[in-house]
């Protein structure tokens, strides 16, 4: 599979700096706008962009992020082995527990950072489909030469068949 570039913008934009929320009352809130390209989520999880709003809300118990983000996931069609962007829509919900705790999942820094990219890897990864194609009528590949039948056909013989099985071909059409 071929990679995006490896121009890839850190996810250390993802570090969000909320300790001017952790300094408010409950219920204070404030909205973030994401217009991310190229972003490399972890090792495994490149992304072609991602884009939405998220609101950080101040809570008793630390800090809820909600929101809704877009994303284009980079993946390969199991039919043709063609690059494909996946578009996903990840729905936000989570309590980044302030402060930390060794059993929180999520939490803000005692640095008052909030790190948001494991939470983004994770929901990208359920969102995948288990079957990636690039399209509902991909052809996929010829099984004898390899050619990509969503560009052409190919020249090999309809009728080619293992010569394990000829004899089954011969007791079918009763020979």
């Amino acid at each position: 599979m071929s990679h995006l570039n490896n121009h890839f913008i850190s996810n250390h934009v993802l570090k969000i700096n909320v300790g001017f929320l952790l300094h408010e009352a409950a219920g204070y809130n404030r909205d973030i706008d994401f217009d991310i390209p190229v972003i490399r989520l972890a090792d495994d999880v490149d992304l072609r962009y991602l884009r939405g709003t998220l609101r950080f809300t101040r809570t008793r118990r630390g800090i809820l992020v909600q929101g809704n983000m877009h994303a284009g996931y980079q993946a390969q069609c199991e039919r043709c082995l063609e690059d494909t962007t996946l578009q996903l829509d990840l729905e936000i919900e989570e309590l980044f527990v302030y402060p930390p705790t060794p059993e929180a999942e999520f939490a803000v820094g005692d640095d008052g950072a909030l790190n948001l990219a494991p939470l983004l890897r994770e929901e990208t990864i359920v969102h995948v489909p288990i079957r990636v194609v690039c399209d509902a009528d991909c052809r996929g590949l010829c099984a004898e030469c390899g050619q990509n039948l969503n560009y052409g056909t190919c020249t090999c013989k309809e009728d080619a068949i293992d010569p394990r099985f000829i004899i089954l071909k011969q007791l079918q059409k009763g020979d």
